[in-house]
């Protein structure tokens, strides 16, 4: 066999994934060749930020971990927020971008809007990305790819759903946001983002829709991502009613120098690095 030879500086270059939230961010640093990870490193805020405070914090954790003095060669950021619509790619018009969210959303007249298309699924995610932190990405690191976290999670469950007849749903807990998706023959038949407070708004939200689109909620499992976790009073609660309780863990290489513990609740930071 030909000895491979890795080009030194190529081989100390890392890639850097980032998730961010008002209400938090995290990130994680690896090694392309030898997909070694550091361990992930969170930020939790102590209330909500404003939007336009984001990218200032995010700098801050930065300078903090030494980031901007490594070789980062290449940046994949998701966003999580309330502010996404799905669209069918049979009806997506890119001149069209606001009017795909105004029913929804409470535009602001300076919004960015951006959009998401993912090759194997029939729909295209519309979205506001927090524009902010993009400038000061690009400012440090040149080109990067963002996504919206939705975006990441539920190409995930349509890929790997093990039939095109099977219907398939799934929650994603972050903060005060519910996000609700149903899947059937691997095409997008509901989604929609709730707020939620309490463990009782979570599983009125997924009885509710279970009862719209007559879904057996003890046979068909129900796929779990974000800040939900065994036996905490979200699961308690929501296990009352659905008995088929899935944690959907990422797709990856990837040897982190720190085990992450329910892994499930950094899927879309983890699983964004598949998307690039």
């Amino acid at each position: 066999m030909p000895e491979v030879i890795i080009n030194n500086q190529e081989s100390k270059s890392l890639n850097l994934s980032i998730f961010v939230s008002i209400n938090g961010i995290s990130f994680f640093t690896y090694n392309p060749v030898n997909f070694k990870a550091s361990r992930i490193y969170r930020s939790t805020f102590s209330r909500p930020q404003k939007v336009e405070n984001l990218h200032s914090l995010i700098y801050d954790e930065f300078k903090i971990h030494n980031i901007f003095n490594m070789r980062i060669n290449k940046v994949v950021c998701c966003y999580e927020n309330n502010l996404a619509s799905f669209v069918p790619k049979s009806l997506f018009e890119e001149e069209s971008l606001s009017e795909y969210l105004n029913k929804n959303i409470d535009l602001k007249e300076n919004d960015f809007i951006s959009y998401d298309v993912i090759a194997r699924a029939d729909w295209i995610n519309v979205y506001v990305p927090f524009v902010n932190v993009n400038n000061m990405l690009l400012d440090h690191f040149g080109s990067f790819s963002y996504f919206h976290s939705t975006s990441i999670w539920i190409d995930f469950i349509n890929y790997h759903s093990k039939a095109d007849s099977e219907t398939i749903w799934g929650v994603y807990k972050q903060e005060q946001n519910t996000h609700i998706v149903l899947l059937k023959n691997k095409k997008l038949q509901f989604y929609n983002c709730f707020k939620s407070d309490s463990e009782n708004d979570l599983s009125y939200y997924v009885l509710m829709i279970a009862s719209e689109f007559k879904i057996d909620s003890n046979t068909i499992p129900l796929y779990i991502i974000g800040e939900i976790v065994y036996q905490d009073n979200y699961y308690n609660e929501l296990y009352k009613f659905v008995r088929s309780i899935n944690f959907l863990r990422p797709l990856t290489r990837l040897n982190f120098e720190s085990k992450p513990m329910n892994i499930h609740k950094d899927f879309c930071l983890i699983n964004a690095i598949e998307c690039v």
